[in-house]
């Protein structure tokens, strides 16, 4: 059966490690984003661009997704989303916005899409650790990822893992754009990410803390 990988946010930093970890084994990968489509994509992957956080575009491409593969094994990975820090008064109104639209509402309306037209399948959603406690000039980001937590655990409650596996990852600092000293690298968080979307035990893993060493 054909694997399929969808990854949002997968133009640059830590959607492009994923993109590479899961298309080196062995998935069929579909990239999405805003921006163009990456120079250096590998060998079994292609990108769409579009706006994830616009429902019909992203519904939009769901259906085809399921129309060009009806019977593959798909695994959404909700990864797109930017980042605004600074004070309430330092923070712009439409940073607020911003954020919600590319942390909340593109992971809303990708899993909506996916779930009006697949009715299996696994959902990783890399949220990150901002969402479980308040920070001092974080209120935007912090603010976007815990409604994204809370709406992916509302929807573990709604769904049996028969039908969609969601797992919840929630990374501290992620070295995606280069190596840092107190950061884990893009590559080892991608590996695991990939880890729990072949695993094939008797569990899974529903809301992981991640830190690094």
């Amino acid at each position: 059966m054909t694997k399929i990988a969808v990854i949002t946010g997968a133009s640059g930093g830590l959607g492009k490690s994923l993109v590479h970890e899961f298309a080196s084994h062995g998935w069929r990968v579909i990239g999405t984003g805003r921006s163009e489509q990456p120079t250096d994509l590998p060998e079994g992957a292609t990108y769409k661009q579009f706006d994830a956080s616009d429902a019909k575009a992203a519904e939009s491409f769901w259906q085809g997704v399921k129309q060009e593969n009806p019977d593959a094994e798909i695994c959404l990975v909700n990864n797109a989303g930017g980042y605004v820090s600074g004070s309430l008064t330092e923070t712009k109104p439409e940073d607020y916005e911003q954020q919600m639209q590319s942390c909340y509402f593109s992971a809303v309306y990708m899993t909506r899409g996916l779930a009006v037209v697949v009715p299996k399948a696994r959902i990783i959603n890399i949220i990150s650790s901002s969402a479980l406690a308040a920070h001092k000039d974080n209120s935007a980001y912090g603010a976007a990822k815990a409604a994204e937590m809370h709406f992916f655990r509302s929807l573990q409650q709604e769904f049996k893992p028969e039908q969609y596996q969601i797992t919840n990852l929630y990374p501290d600092s992620i070295a995606s754009h280069g190596p840092a000293d107190d950061a884990m690298t893009a590559e080892d968080f991608s590996a695991f990410v990939l880890e729990q979307a072949e695993s094939d035990r008797t569990y899974y893993l529903r809301d992981v803390t991640i830190w690094q060493k």
